[in-house]
Parts: C-alpha cells; sequence; structure tokens
C-alpha cells in the first residue's frame, strides 16, 4: 500500500479544469498565512493553524524511534531519508515492504516492513513497539472505483497496483482509523505527535470560491478530498496525538516529469491571487517540514504551502 500519488498530470487536469469553470464567480483573495478554518460539512480542522513560536529541534534525540505508513511511496521514502538523517530509528509498513532504493544509504538503514495497514493486528502489533511519532503517507489517486485504477501503475511512487479493497475511504480514512486506535490503545505520558499527508484541495470549503470548484469537480476527485476531510476529523478530535495535517498541493521533484509541465501554471494562479489554487511543494520541502514538525512540540493543525516551506527550510 505505499502509494501516494500528489498529483499526476490528470488530477492537475481535473483541477485546472474545475478551477478555470469557477474563475468568474471568485471573491477577494485571501492570503493563506494564518488562514483559520472551522467547522464545515461535519468535518472538524483545527482553528489554531500553522507553525508556532520556538526553535525546531536540529536533530532526533537519540534512539527515537519513527512510524511510517506508505514509507515506499513517492513522499514516505523521503520521509523516511530525512527522518534516517536526523537519527530516527524508522520502520516503514508497506504492501510489499521492500526498498524502493536500494542504492539509497540512507534507505538501507530503514526497516521495511511487509504487511497490510487495513489489517488490525498488524497495525497493532507495531503501534505496541512504542514509537514516538507517527507519519501517514500512505494514498491512492485513482481507486478501484474510479474506472481509472490503472493509472496508478503510471502515477505511483511505489509502482503498487489496486486491488478490490483499494478505495479511497479503505487506503485513506480506514488505515488511519485503525492506526488512531492502536495508538490511543497505547497512550502514553504524552500526545503522540501524528502526521499525515492531506492535500490542499481538503480546505477548499474555507477558501473564496472553492466550494464552487468542488461543485464541478469529477465524483473521482470529491471522494478523494471526503476520505482527507475524515481523517483531519479524526486526528483532530483525538485526544491521544498531536495533530498536523499537510496539506500540499502539487508535490514535485525533477524526476517527476508527469507533473513538471503544469507546475508553473499552478504557481503562476497562486502568484496572480486565485484563492484555492496553493503554490506547488518539492516533495524535498515537505518531508522536511513533516520530519521538524514531529520533531517540535509547538507545530499542530493544518500547514498549508507557507509553513510547510517554513518548517522545510528549518526555521520556526
Amino acid at each position: 500500500m505505499g502509494v501516494h500519488l500528489h498529483h499526476s498530470p490528470l488530477l492537475a487536469a481535473a483541477l485546472a479544469f474545475t478551477a478555470l469553470a469557477a474563475i468568474s464567480l471568485l471573491v477577494a483573495p485571501q492570503s493563506p498565512r494564518g488562514l483559520r478554518l472551522s467547522r464545515t460539512g461535519g468535518s472538524v480542522v483545527r482553528r489554531n493553524v500553522g507553525v508556532r513560536s520556538g526553535r525546531v529541534a536540529a536533530s532526533a534525540e537519540a534512539g527515537k524511534k519513527l512510524l511510517v505508513l506508505g514509507g515506499s511511496g513517492f513522499v514516505g521514502r523521503e520521509v523516511c531519508k530525512n527522518a534516517v538523517e536526523k537519527g530516527y530509528q524508522v520502520t516503514s509498513l508497506s504492501r510489499r515492504g521492500e526498498n524502493p532504493d536500494p542504492s539509497d544509504p540512507l534507505l538501507k538503514q530503514v526497516n521495511w516492513v511487509k504487511g497490510n495497514a487495513l489489517d488490525e493486528m498488524t497495525v497493532r502489533g507495531l503501534v505496541e513497539e512504542k514509537y514516538d511519532a507517527v507519519v501517514h503517507a500512505m494514498g491512492l489517486l485513482f481507486d478501484i472505483k474510479s474506472g481509472m485504477p490503472q493509472m496508478n501503475l503510471i502515477v505511483s511512487g511505489s509502482r503498487s497496483e489496486p486491488d478490490d479493497t483499494s478505495t479511497y475511504d479503505n487506503i485513506t480514512r480506514r488505515t488511519a482509523e485503525i492506526l488512531l486506535d492502536q495508538i490511543s490503545k497505547n497512550r502514553g505520558n504524552k500526545p503522540t505527535p501524528v502526521a499525515f499527508v492531506s492535500a490542499a484541495e481538503a480546505g477548499w470549503p474555507q477558501m473564496s470560491g472553492g466550494s464552487t470548484v468542488e461543485n464541478v469537480a469529477p465524483d473521482w476527485l470529491k471522494r478523494y478530498l471526503t476520505a482527507k476531510r475524515a481523517v483531519e476529523a479524526m486526528m483532530e478530535s483525538n485526544q491521544s496525538i498531536r495533530p498536523i495535517v499537510y496539506r500540499p498541493s502539487l508535490i514535485w521533484n525533477w524526476g517527476k516529469l508527469d507533473v513538471l509541465p503544469v507546475i508553473p501554471i499552478f504557481n503562476l494562479a497562486n502568484a496572480l491571487g486565485v484563492p484555492f489554487v496553493d503554490k506547488t511543494v518539492r516533495v524535498e520541502t515537505l518531508a522536511k517540514a513533516i520530519v521538524e514538525g514531529i520533531d517540535n512540540d509547538s507545530v499542530t493543525g493544518v500547514q498549508r504551502f507557507p509553513q510547510i516551506e517554513t518548517l522545510g527550510a528549518g526555521a520556526a
């Protein structure tokens, strides 16, 4: 299961189409910095957004342990590398349980566990090992109900093939639900930092023109975002964790040739003040921001691209 697909050309095209359909209905743009989110559509998201004062720890304390769900995916493997570099003992759970790049010296130090994150016994066994922090980097773009599951073989970071259980609800919401339940049952002396890779578009209902964009979006994209919001809501209400929700838009690096052509379009739209289009984020920056966030007790809630860039630069 370590599939994470932020985002394919098809998703970029879908977002561009829905954005263009709603441009004429835009109101004045709003800055994403300090954006205050509220209860919408039955989903609760944290009002205190962004990075609080205080510096990010330079490195993890000796012997700290990190569990990454989906560590073999596009985002997950970068998180693993950054965490190892900062001194974490890293364990990744994925369906294949294989190192995605055996030549990488940092990934060689990760404990690659093969297992199904939908299996409660598997997750329980890992959580009972008492990890200091957890990252949920699992997801898929085209679920089995989208009519396009074969596209995952092209755009998936781990080239994972979806099966009959590969729905947005299972891979995103249900895996997080199982994880959070087991963390609650094994709660330590203080809340466990849990980072979740959501999507910028999950915040559309709180953005000017965002609801209009979503109304004309394809059904599979709506279900994709519904699953993301469900996880955000569960994290917000869980007292056993310190929830950190990362909401990147398109995630890229120079090797991600499938999304490079649309990166300038998104960045230009954001620079022009289109409120429901966020600036794109490099995967290296996002991974650094995730590790910095779990290291810093003052980081909590929703992190959009300004906060991701700040954390990724190593300054709180």
